[in-house]
């Protein structure tokens, strides 16, 4: 009986460590971090820097909401938040490289794609997402706009 215990023992753990490797990019293969503030950029601009790394066939997707007074607003953390901003500048940066290696970019968010609203100086709700076939990674927080 012990020895059936075992087995199933080495088998949990084997099948634990084979699992990530199987079903893609295991999300601690994918890393971000929000560096330093958001810089206006123009009217409708600004750009966000990041450190970060992933594996080949990563996309990012950048964005930046604010409140009308550029103070923080809970509500702009959580799902469908837009309702609540009166700025969302975002962007799917297409110049950008995912090698495993760690990077640091510097991107621009603007309304090219969607969004509205310009962003003023104060704290912005900054979303820095990794996404891969079975990944997705966001490293979000408050960020000082300037």
């Amino acid at each position: 009986m012990k020895r059936i215990a075992t087995l199933a023992a080495v088998a949990a753990t084997l099948a634990a460590a084979l699992l990530p490797a199987a079903a893609g990019a295991a999300p601690e293969n994918a890393q971000a971090q929000i560096l330093g503030t958001v810089q206006i950029n123009g009217t409708s601009s600004a750009l966000v820097t990041a450190r970060y790394t992933c594996p080949d066939g990563f996309h990012l997707w950048v964005s930046a909401k604010q409140s009308a007074d550029g103070s923080r607003d809970a509500r702009l953390t959580g799902e469908g938040s837009s309702a609540f901003s009166a700025a969302w500048l975002q962007n799917h940066p297409t110049s950008f490289t995912c090698d495993g290696r760690w990077k640091t970019g510097t991107f621009q968010v603007d309304l090219s794609e969607y969004g509205f609203g310009s962003l003023r100086k104060g704290q912005a709700w900054v979303q820095f997402c990794l996404i891969g076939e079975s990944t997705f990674l966001s490293e979000s927080r408050w960020v000082a706009v300037r």
